[in-house]
């Protein structure tokens, strides 16, 4: 259908003819800094560092730096995230968090908690189809608007302990994507929820002799 190839470009140029330029990076991300004091400021974590002072003032940045101290995972953690497995709200984000994504490192934690809020999967939601609309910058053809995205991650199961859901980041991302891009997205949900890597990555490449 290369009608609808060209229907997809030509929003796709629309929509990147009307983008906003960036400021510069120190500047944005003052600015998002000053988003998120202000959106976090009535939480626990935010009361203890006296966020509400931090937003009105004209030297934020510098009191922020001085007030909040660095916390590695085991910290932050233990101090404040693992509140929100025990369903409290408003600890370090306004509401109650409904995801953990799980990942493994150096910190000691044979598998970390980290609490992933709507807000973060909308931003990362946001950034995917800026990326989408950057192919405008380039002159591609247009059945290439009309073809699959192949997504590779980690495994959209997701396990449920009590009210909320833990499991791989991209995979937290995977499962709560538009309505509106299910048609371009592949592998597919049933690929997507494998865990084995090897078995994913093998049916993937039988199904893409077919298209998927």
């Amino acid at each position: 259908m290369p009608l609808l190839g060209r229907i997809i470009k030509a929003g796709i140029e629309f929509r990147e003819a009307f983008d906003i330029k960036p400021f510069s990076p120190m500047r944005q991300q003052k600015r998002v800094l000053k988003h998120l004091l202000r959106k976090s400021q009535f939480t626990l974590f935010g009361e203890a560092y006296n966020f509400p002072g931090l937003v009105t003032s004209s030297n934020f940045l510098n009191k922020f730096r001085a007030v909040v101290p660095v916390h590695d995972y085991n910290s932050i953690f233990n101090q404040w995230w693992n509140k929100c497995l025990h369903e409290q709200e408003d600890v370090c984000w306004p509401g109650k968090v409904k995801y953990f994504a799980l990942s493994s490192g150096t910190s000691g934690s044979s598998s970390k908690h980290i609490p992933v809020t709507k807000e973060m999967t909308r931003a990362i939601q946001k950034t995917s189809i800026r990326q989408i609309i950057s192919l405008a910058k380039y002159n591609l053809p247009n059945s290439l608007f009309q073809k699959g995205i192949l997504m590779l991650g980690g495994s959209t199961h997701l396990n449920q302990h009590g009210s909320y859901f833990e499991g791989d980041l991209s995979g937290i991302t995977a499962s709560q994507l538009p309505f509106w891009f299910q048609h371009f997205y592949k592998p597919g949900k049933k690929i997507s929820k494998r865990k084995d890597w090897n078995s994913k990555l093998e049916e993937i490449v039988l199904k893409a002799k077919t298209g998927i």
